[in-house]
């Protein structure tokens, strides 16, 4: 997990956060001067909803329609995929 206080520092004022997925922001990312958003990772977002008593394949599947697929405006976070 990141240092919270300093990435609420340097992401854009508009930046979306997932409600009890602190666990799952590994970063903050930024392209040719965009704004500064949260960065979650994939796989650590299913261990979030595992943890909260979903099975395997229901967290899965919440979190892809319900997280990587959401569009909520400038500020949606950016998903950081990894084979691991």
């Amino acid at each position: 997990m990141i240092d919270m206080d300093w990435a609420t520092e340097i992401v854009d004022d508009d930046a979306v956060t997932w409600d009890g997925c602190g666990a799952a922001i590994v970063g903050v990312a930024s392209r040719c001067s965009d704004k500064a958003l949260f960065v979650y990772d994939y796989n650590k977002l299913v261990e979030v909803f595992i943890g909260q008593g979903m099975t395997e394949q229901e967290a899965i599947e919440w979190v892809d329609y319900n997280i990587a697929n959401a569009w909520v405006g400038d500020g949606t976070p950016y998903i950081l995929y990894t084979n691991h």
